[in-house]
C-alpha cells in the first residue's frame, strides 16, 4: 500500500475537494472516544441492540484487558494505523493536524482502498464502527463513507483513563493525560455537523437502563428502530464491573487541571445533539505536543534498537545496554 507523507503542520491544498460519496439509506454510526474510555462497551451495546458491528475473523478477539471483546475490525484498525503513519504519527502519539488536512491530494490514492475496505467490512446498514483512532482520522473517513452518518461520543475521567493505561501498558500519568487531551479535543472538533450522542462512561455503567433508553431514542432520531426485546439484551450487556479503575476522591490540584476543565465542559454537553457544535475548549496546552513528540521519538528509537539487536545481537545489544545505562533510564527516555 502506498503511504504518501502528508505534512501535519502545513496548509493543505484545497483547490479541489474530494468527490462526496453516494448517499446510503441507513446511517453509519461512529463510536468515538479515547482508548480505555468505554468505546468497546458502547459498541457492544449497539451490537446487542441489533446494529451491525464487524464479525467473523476480522473482528478483534477478546483479550485480557477486554474480556467481552473490542467490537473492532482488524482490517480497519490496521488501515487507520497506516493512515496515522502517513500523517506523521501513531495511535500512541497522534499528530497535531491543521484544519482541512483531509482534503490534501497526497491522500487521494488512499481513498479508493479505504472505500473498498469499509464496504467489505460493513456490507449492510445500519452499522456501528468503533475505533478510538477515529478521534483523529474521522475527517478523512467523512470524505469516504457514504452518508448519512452519526456518532456516539463516549468520554471518561482522564485520571481513570490514566490508571487504566498504566495497568495495561505501564504508561505514566503525564503521557496518558497528554494522549487523552489530544484524542478528546480532536473528537470534539471532528464531530462538528454530525448528529451526536454524548455520554460519560461512568453514567453509562451506573445507570444502564436509563442509558439504553437514551441510546434507543437517539437511534430512532437517525432512522434506526429498536425493538423492546433487544433493549433487555443490551441492558444485560452492561455491567458496573467493566469499570476497573476509579478516579481518586478529593483529588489535589496538578498537571491535570486543564484536562478536568475539558471534562467539565463535556459533562455540560451530555445528551443528544441533532447537530454537534464544538464547545470552546481553549488551546491545547503546549506540553501535550511536547510529551507526544517525545513518545513518538522514543518509539522510533525502540524500533531501531530492536532492529539492531536482530541484525547483530551480540555487540549491538551490549552497546545499546551501555547507552541506556549511561542515560540513567530504563529506556531511551524516562517514563513520563
Amino acid at each position: 500500500m502506498v503511504r504518501p507523507r502528508v505534512p501535519s503542520r502545513s496548509t493543505p491544498r484545497t483547490d479541489v475537494a474530494p468527490v462526496p460519496p453516494p448517499v446510503s439509506e441507513y446511517p453509519c454510526v461512529f463510536v468515538v472516544g479515547m482508548h480505555r474510555s468505554g468505546t468497546s462497551a458502547t459498541a457492544g451495546t449497539l451490537d446487542a441492540l441489533g446494529v451491525a458491528t464487524p464479525s467473523g475473523k476480522d473482528r478483534v478477539g477478546r483479550r485480557k484487558w477486554n474480556a467481552r471483546g473490542y467490537f473492532e475490525s482488524e482490517r480497519m484498525m490496521t488501515f487507520n494505523d497506516r493512515l496515522l503513519a502517513c500523517l506523521g504519527g501513531t495511535w500512541a502519539a497522534p499528530p497535531l493536524l491543521m484544519p482541512g488536512w483531509e482534503r490534501d491530494h497526497a491522500l487521494d490514492s488512499l481513498r479508493p482502498r479505504a472505500a473498498q475496505f469499509f464496504a467489505e467490512t460493513f456490507p449492510a446498514r445500519p452499522m456501528a464502527w468503533k475505533d478510538p483512532r477515529n478521534c483523529i482520522t474521522l475527517p478523512f473517513w467523512r470524505t469516504v463513507v457514504s452518508p448519512p452518518m452519526a456518532a456516539v461520543f463516549v468520554y471518561r475521567d482522564p485520571l481513570e483513563v490514566a490508571r487504566s493505561l498504566h495497568a495495561r501498558n505501564g504508561a505514566g500519568v503525564t503521557y496518558s493525560l497528554a494522549l487523552w487531551d489530544r484524542h478528546v479535543r480532536c473528537a470534539v472538533t471532528n464531530l462538528v455537523g454530525l448528529p451526536t450522542l454524548v455520554a460519560d462512561y461512568a453514567r453509562v455503567l451506573d445507570h444502564p437502563s436509563s442509558w439504553i433508553g437514551e441510546l434507543v431514542d437517539f437511534l430512532r432520531s437517525i432512522g434506526i428502530e429498536i425493538g423492546a426485546p433487544t433493549r433487555q439484551a443490551a441492558i444485560a450487556s452492561l455491567d458496573a464491573d467493566l469499570r476497573h479503575q476509579h478516579a481518586p476522591v478529593g483529588r489535589s490540584s496538578g498537571v491535570w487541571d486543564i484536562q478536568y476543565e475539558v471534562l467539565e465542559a463535556l459533562r455540560m454537553l451530555d445528551g443528544s445533539h441533532d447537530v454537534w457544535r464544538a464547545p470552546d475548549l481553549g488551546p491545547e496546552p503546549g506540553w501535550v505536543d511536547e510529551v507526544l513528540a517525545l513518545r513518538l521519538a522514543a518509539d522510533k528509537l525502540t524500533r531501531i534498537e530492536e532492529t539492531l539487536q536482530t541484525l547483530r545481537p551480540g555487540r549491538i545489544a551490549r552497546a545499546m545496554w551501555d547507552l541506556r545505562h549511561q542515560r540513567g533510564t530504563t529506556g531511551f527516555f524516562p517514563r513520563l
